[in-house]
């Protein structure tokens, strides 16, 4: 396979009279296949921040970073890859931009810097695998990383990303938050399962079954990223959400303990074992770095205003609604009692929240249930019926 470096170097050659010298060298670019995904890993000179997403016609990946000097060689790629083709070229602002070109439409799985030590460069890894249909299209939409707005127009060859459209003010809109992802695996269960993949599965079918039935749906994550638990509750306000559903799977050392179980927000929990779930749940974001237990309490400060009572009555009466409906619908369920605690991601007090644990990963007939696409179908059709029967009555 011929790599066609030669356009992107013309490209950025106009440019060098005027550029200063680059801070940054991309220095080797490598592929390789890891059972349902592949990963590239893009070796740098030094840090630096980063964004990417997916492009169609042609498919690509984005990769947008620091301006840096290309000094990649010979690429080798593995059999049977999705990769077509690698190029650059400068967004201006300084910024640069890498394209990997796939055969097929891919989704970004994960995507994450590692800094210099031990010997080894700066990197950015990319983990991504084949998509299709209504994945690749919410896919095409979310950007990983921050490296401000730079103007599509500056880099020729790429399309504007998508935008999305505005929630129209006649139709309810539903925020659902599939928990951990990314380097936060969550729970594994006991045949090796994720927490992350089920609840994203579980996430993703949800989401089709409330749009047939005519409601809008905004995703906190679609693929296997990882976002802060403050920033899931950002995202469900920013987008002003009638209510926000988080979902999750359970682990607990009896693996003869099974059934799902629903959770509200409250400054106390309503018992031992929800307050070491809760407090299990908040450290979740230790994994990437950020130590919630040095922020500000503000759960309690919120829970004086009155203002935040009803909304609160709101969600006690929505996870009653899941409880009775996932029960009556063939779901196992851990007892009849919804339960509450100061779980970080119901944080928004202005819209109703729960938090769904659709069961214990850690006992192998649950884990193997959740494993399977018609009983998450069954969970994600409870689910939804139980968001007919809250607007009924609200």
């Amino acid at each position: 396979m011929v790599l066609r470096f030669l356009p992107a170097f013309l490209f950025i050659a106009v440019f060098m009279i005027s550029m200063p010298s680059w801070a940054l060298d991309v220095k080797t670019i490598r592929f390789g296949v890891h059972g349902d995904k592949e990963r590239g890993v893009i070796e740098l000179s030094a840090p630096s921040k980063f964004r990417a997403f997916v492009l169609e016609n042609p498919n690509r990946i984005i990769i947008d970073l620091s301006d840096f000097k290309w000094k990649v060689g010979n690429i080798g790629l593995p059999v049977k890859t999705l990769v077509k083709d690698v190029r650059y070229g400068i967004l201006g602002g300084g910024k640069g931009r890498l394209v990997i070109e796939t055969l097929s439409p891919v989704m970004i799985k994960s995507a994450f810097p590692i800094d210099q030590g031990g010997g080894q460069p700066a990197r950015i890894v990319i983990d991504f695998s084949k998509a299709s249909g209504a994945v690749m299209r919410e896919t095409s939409q979310q950007t990983i990383g921050d490296l401000g707005n730079p103007s599509a127009s500056q880099a020729k060859p790429d399309k504007k990303e998508p935008q999305r459209s505005k929630t129209p003010k006649n139709k309810k809109l539903i925020i659902i938050d599939p928990g951990h992802g990314g380097q936060d695996p969550g729970a594994i269960g006991a045949n090796g399962a994720y927490e992350k993949t089920i609840v994203l599965a579980v996430g993703l079918e949800l989401r089709k079954k409330l749009q047939n039935a005519g409601y809008q749906v905004e995703m906190t994550r679609s693929t296997d990223v990882f976002i802060p638990l403050r920033d899931r509750v950002r995202f469900a306000r920013k987008k002003g959400g009638d209510l926000f559903i988080s979902l999750h799977a359970d682990s607990i050392s009896r693996s003869d303990v099974s059934g799902a179980s629903v959770y509200t927000l409250s400054d106390k929990a309503s018992d031992k074992e929800t307050e070491k779930l809760a407090e299990r749940e908040n450290k979740s974001d230790l994994i990437a770095g950020i130590d919630l237990s040095h922020q500000e309490d503000d759960v309690a400060d919120i829970l004086i205003d009155l203002a935040a009572r009803d909304t609160m009555n709101q969600s006690r009466f929505f996870a009653k609604t899941v409880i009775s409906n996932l029960d009556g619908d063939g779901v196992d369920v851990l007892d009849t009692r919804f339960r509450s605690a100061g779980f970080a991601v119901l944080k928004a007090m202005d819209i109703p929240s729960i938090l769904v644990e659709m069961g214990y990963l850690t006992n192998k007939r649950e884990v193997e249930r959740l494993s399977n696409s018609s009983y998450r179908a069954q969970i994600a059709e409870s689910l939804k019926d139980s968001i007919d029967r809250y607007f009924q009555k609200r």
